[in-house]
């Protein structure tokens, strides 16, 4: 194990370590709480697989948390709660690479707040939609031209499907004969898929700064009152689309589990409600008029896109999202996927409707 206490005093900070803790699941960094006389910290070790150039990832968090700082100053909120204090290093990097070529960053704990897996009430699901769309809002101004791509064509979906296509070609694992059902499923989709990345390209389409992992957990959430404090993780913030944020958070926590027929999963109109009254709250005037029509064709396109990518993982042996429960697990996510993209479509104008109540 590495010596922490080493690693946290090249960072400026003025104070004393006491111990340092392991924090979270670990899925993507190693991640520690560090105790010291005055405060606590957090503490990760980047991962190198997935985040292949660190120096690009932190100029980004850093130009975009410096920014989001004097906005809520101005706005008379608390830099300190309100956005992640990243701290550099003693020599004024804002990354520490050791001998072993590893890289570690560090930023100031955000103390009596949560991380929710999932959302424990529909007020919490409006709270946390409305931490995104006031993200977005914060950064209107922001020059997104100034960030680096940190994950390459992460929300190009017809660029996921060229992979599942080459997947499927190279079928490795052997797996395509089982799987023709649902690759004709993306296949009957695919001139659809490609809306939102067409007319950015063309100028149709805003570009703004977009943070690109808007699942519930990313939303620091006060313990006692349950409002919103803080989006945290903001390793894939980059250049994309609103519509993007906004569906994906839909599509990761606006749905339910039906225990029947496999355990799929269905849009929780509910949620979907809160969520869009929650996001629209704050960023309905900064919207376009296209933007807005897109809203419901954003979360059908991100479960599109969820799916394709987990089939391809699964087609090419599961080299991306490792199965921890089954040998399945990868289709078996791929296939509830699409069982979501079905039920988007027969709602389709019921969450239309929705929309239109809130802009």
């Amino acid at each position: 194990m590495m010596d922490l206490k080493a690693i946290v005093s090249k960072f400026q900070i003025d104070d004393v370590f006491v111990e340092a803790r392991p924090l979270g699941n670990g899925a993507i960094h190693e991640t520690y709480e560090i105790i010291c006389e005055k405060d606590h910290y957090v503490l990760q070790e980047i991962n190198r697989y997935v985040f292949r150039h660190p120096a690009d990832v932190m100029h980004n968090v850093f130009l975009v948390t410096d920014y989001l700082r004097e906005v809520i100053a101005k706005e008379g909120g608390d830099p300190k709660r309100e956005t992640l204090e990243f701290i550099r290093t003693r020599e004024g990097y804002p990354l520490l690479q050791t001998e072993k070529k590893s890289f570690y960053r560090m930023y100031r704990m955000i103390q009596g707040v949560e991380a929710m897996e999932q959302m424990k009430s529909l007020e919490c699901a409006e709270h946390a939609a409305a931490a995104y769309g006031k993200f977005q809002k914060r950064l209107n101004d922001f020059d997104s031209t100034q960030l680096s791509e940190t994950i390459s064509r992460y929300h190009d979906t017809k660029y996921q499907l060229k992979l599942l296509i080459n997947a499927v070609r190279a079928d490795v694992c052997g797996r395509s004969s089982e799987c023709q059902q649902q690759i004709m499923f993306c296949m009957d989709r695919s001139e659809r898929l490609g809306v939102i990345e067409d007319e950015m390209r063309a100028g149709l389409l805003p570009e703004r700064v977009t943070h690109n992992d808007t699942k519930c957990s990313n939303v620091l959430m006060e313990k006692e009152t349950k409002t919103a404090v803080c989006v945290i993780d903001l390793d894939t913030v980059m250049p994309g689309s609103a519509l993007y944020d906004y569906g994906d958070a839909v599509r990761s926590a606006a749905c339910t589990w039906v225990p029947q027929a496999g355990e799929n999963i269905e849009m929780d109109m509910a949620m979907f409600e809160a969520y869009t009254k929650g996001y629209l709250s704050e960023m309905k005037d900064y919207l376009t008029d296209r933007e807005k029509e897109l809203m419901v064709y954003s979360v059908w396109l991100m479960a599109m896109e969820s799916g394709i990518r987990y089939l391809a993982d699964y087609l090419s042996g599961d080299i991306t999202y490792t199965h921890w429960e089954s040998e399945t697990a990868n289709l078996d996510k791929a296939m509830q996927q699409f069982y979501l993209v079905l039920d988007i479509e027969d709602k389709w104008d019921v969450l239309e409707d929705i929309v239109k109540k809130y802009l």
